[in-house]
């Protein structure tokens, strides 16, 4: 399979266990396909914006065509123009839905991508030899079962940043009760943070996520609209607004 067709299964959220580790790791190492793979994505946003206006000039260009085929074959108009909107919506059908209205895992495809590591750079000459660097090392590699459970034996396995990124795990795993669970605590926590990180702020994005991947719409749109709203929320509050337009 080229990088093409990996992508094109990514964006249909079709893509098996073994492609989507393929699909992480060419992302993370291989700048031709990050930038390949951003620009579909970009494309994909301006198609979106556009496409009503297409669909309009696409309508018009069938019925401007019917106008000289109804000359030459002597048959009445209106034949034509509904031949020409049941070819349009069968063979356009797809992207406009795909277009207007995504599913909620299509979304969720299209939006999630595991956070980063900010917490304990990896260093692969490293001599550090504690649970929780292996564990980190397991989740840059992308191996989360393994991550999962060196995160559980750390000595601080209840830390807040701990729990997030297994939460980043479970969500990789698409298990999203999973991560809800271990989200939820930290996006609502009143406790004044004392790390520099605001793990708050960005559990709340992907508490959004995990709600969409769950098929908790209304607690999504919720979470999404406190994303979009707040004052003081600055992470992904633009990504928030764009899908708050698809599910309202």
């Amino acid at each position: 399979m080229n990088d093409f067709e990996l992508i094109d299964k990514y964006f249909e959220n079709n893509l098996t266990p073994k492609e989507q580790r393929i699909f992480n790791e060419l992302l993370n190492n291989n700048e031709d396909f990050k930038e390949e793979f951003l620009f579909q994505k970009d494309l994909k946003k301006i198609i979106a914006l556009d496409q009503r206006e297409n669909l309009k000039s696409t309508l018009q260009g069938f019925e401007n065509k019917i106008e000289k085929e109804v000359k030459i074959l002597f048959l009445p108009k209106k034949w034509f123009a509904a031949a020409s909107i049941i070819l349009l919506l069968g063979l356009g059908t797809w992207f406009v839905n795909d277009t207007y209205f995504p599913s909620n895992q299509k979304i969720y495809a299209t939006n999630f991508v595991a956070y980063r590591n900010i917490i304990q750079p990896v260093v692969r000459s490293s001599e550090v030899n504690t649970i929780e660097y292996k564990a980190f090392v397991a989740y840059e590699n992308r191996e989360c079962h393994k991550a999962l459970n060196l995160f559980n034996s750390t000595v601080n396995s209840k830390e807040e940043y701990i729990q997030f990124y297994k939460a980043m795990c479970y969500l990789s795993l698409s298990k999203p009760s999973n991560a809800i669970n271990l989200l939820l605590p930290i996006a609502t926590s009143t406790n004044k943070n004392d790390s520099k990180i605001n793990f708050k702020e960005i559990a709340n994005w992907y508490l959004a996520l995990a709600y969409l991947k769950n098929e908790e719409k209304q607690k999504a749109i919720s979470q999404f609209s406190f994303i979009a709203n707040h004052p003081d929320n600055y992470f992904k509050k633009e990504e928030a607004n764009k899908i708050l337009n698809y599910l309202n």
